[in-house]
């Protein structure tokens, strides 16, 4: 695990990723995790927008729109995961 100077352990930090830096599921080569309900789905041609609620924030992930595998439903629990090195801390 890193370490960010001038902050401690416990202080509240702001973290930006990109939409496509995160997937729906566990995949290969991510080691975060989050559980959150899928708030919205957006259609836009090939990709799929959606946004997941989780701990009272929005998140924001863009899926390939694939007719083999459909999108989630709104409501739906869902489990998204990035990689933490694509994670960018905002100061």
């Amino acid at each position: 695990k890193g370490k960010l100077n001038g902050s401690k352990s416990g202080d509240m930090l702001s973290l930006a990723l990109r939409p496509e830096a995160i997937s729906l599921g566990r995949q290969p080569g991510r080691d975060s995790s989050l559980t959150g309900e899928i708030s919205e789905v957006h259609f836009l041609g090939s990709v799929i927008r959606v946004r997941v609620g989780i701990g009272g924030n929005m998140v924001s992930l863009d899926t390939f729109n694939n007719s083999a595998t459909p999108p989630p439903a709104v409501g739906e629990k869902a489990e998204i995961s990035f990689s933490s090195s694509d994670m960018l801390v905002l100061h």
